[in-house]
């Protein structure tokens, strides 16, 4: 017995190091925090200042995350290449010009949807504040994406995990005393403070990491803007995707529901995500497991894409599963109604179990390099979530929630239908 336990503990003792363990422990931090932060604004502050808070930090990634999200998988398929011949500054390096160019454009997006939507007209955040806070938000998330991707793709991401572990449990301990102090602008500085401090940090440790004799720039470079070119559909459909999560989540919630409403729906977005943690911790690794895959042969690639997809949709299910059980307990922490919460998050459940299968597909399109396909399907997903949301929301804040559903189950039956012809015209005979 004494033996059997001395066995486990050392199992249990070496998975200290273990990347994926991490991977799920910094991801966990990061939507504890935001839980926590979401918590205490909604009890200290009220739901309707919870919802001018979540609708500032929705509206400073909602341009940014399609092109962080490319940055990210570029820069993961780029190291994986290169990263044993070249060092990580020239990786890095490789990318400024398309850094600079995603800064502006996502840039200008926050600025054209700020001006659109009335989250300002609460008083409680002044304007100057809300512009600062969007310049670090869409920097810091670009640049944290950005190296976070090149650390697994040169099979660092112990390293990338624990630095933003160390950021999430640091603002964890000063959350409180900054919406104490300095109310809500001061929380939504510590966000702007939580998205740039990772970047920073894996910035500062790429440049200084040893590795292979310095080599030009210019071929990483050509490489990762024909990447980055590559995924211009992939773009168009994240974007497509964000702007409609906007118009539903933001525009619209508070149109017809005003802030109390936006803070309801992101509550319920916030616990969605939860439910799908599992899956998007390990996004990377996904990543890294096709592309390499993808390498070896056509039969590598089609078993690992069937094991990524029973992986993530298992874990997807039992979180899903575990989160609608305690949804009343939920209602009951943000003091908000029981049935309306209730509900949304049943169809969250269902949402998200669904998503992991495309969450496996949007990568297979990615390692293809054929995202054309993945952009059509997903505009038209997008434009059915617009029409139900828009035809229900007057009756119902659920139609948030349906409406996301709806373009899920969508994507999922195109989709499916989509690879199934073609693996049936791989394997035809010739």
């Amino acid at each position: 017995m004494a033996g059997y336990a001395h066995a486990a503990w050392q199992r249990i003792w070496q998975m200290r190091t273990s990347p994926e363990l991490w991977l799920l422990a910094s991801n966990l931090l990061t939507r504890l925090l935001g839980f926590v932060v979401s918590l205490l604004v909604s009890r200290m502050a009220g739901v309707q200042a919870l919802g001018v808070y979540a609708g500032l930090l929705i509206t400073g990634a909602s341009p940014t995350t399609p092109v962080s999200a490319v940055l990210a998988n570029n820069a993961t398929m780029l190291a994986v290449r290169h990263h044993e011949r070249h060092r990580l500054r020239a990786l890095l390096w490789a990318h400024v010009p398309v850094l600079g160019l995603s800064a502006l454009v996502a840039g200008m997006g926050c600025w054209v949807m700020m001006g659109s939507s009335g989250l300002l007209s609460s008083g409680l955040v002044r304007g100057s504040t809300a512009g600062l806070v969007m310049v670090g938000l869409v920097a810091g998330q670009l640049l944290t994406q950005l190296l976070v991707g090149l650390f697994h793709g040169a099979d660092l991401s112990l390293r990338a995990s624990l630095v933003v572990s160390a950021t999430m449990v640091s603002a964890l301990l000063l959350a409180y005393p900054m919406l104490m102090w300095l109310g809500l602008p001061g929380i939504l500085l510590q966000a702007m403070a939580v998205a740039l401090l990772p970047g920073l940090v894996l910035g500062w440790m790429a440049w200084r990491r040893a590795g292979p004799a310095p080599t030009t720039v210019a071929p990483l470079r050509d490489e990762a803007g024909q990447r980055f070119r590559q995924a211009v559909p992939n773009v168009l459909a994240t974007v497509a995707n964000n702007a409609t999560n906007w118009v539903a989540c933001i525009y619209l919630a508070e149109k017809f529901h005003g802030h109390a409403g936006v803070g309801l729906v992101a509550i319920s977005l916030q616990w969605m995500s939860l439910m799908q943690l599992p899956m998007t911790s390990w996004g990377g690794r996904v990543m890294r497991a096709l592309a390499h895959a993808r390498e070896q042969s056509a039969q590598a690639f089609h078993r690992e894409i069937s094991s990524q997809l029973k992986r993530c949709g298992a874990v997807s299910v039992g979180a899903a599963l575990a989160v609608l059980a305690i949804s009343p307990w939920v209602a009951d922490l943000y003091v908000v109604d029981h049935q309306i919460l209730g509900r949304m998050f049943l169809v969250n459940a269902l949402a998200a179990a669904l998503a992991s299968v495309n969450f496996v597909y949007e990568r297979v399109f990615f390692c293809l390099g054929s995202q054309r396909p993945w952009l059509w399907v997903a505009m038209g997903a997008y434009v059915l979530q617009l029409l139900v949301t828009y035809l229900l929301i007057s009756q119902t804040i659920l139609a948030v929630a349906v409406g996301n559903l709806v373009a899920i189950v969508l994507v999922l039956v195109l989709v499916t239908l989509y690879f199934r012809r073609t693996l049936a015209l791989e394997k035809a005979p010739a």
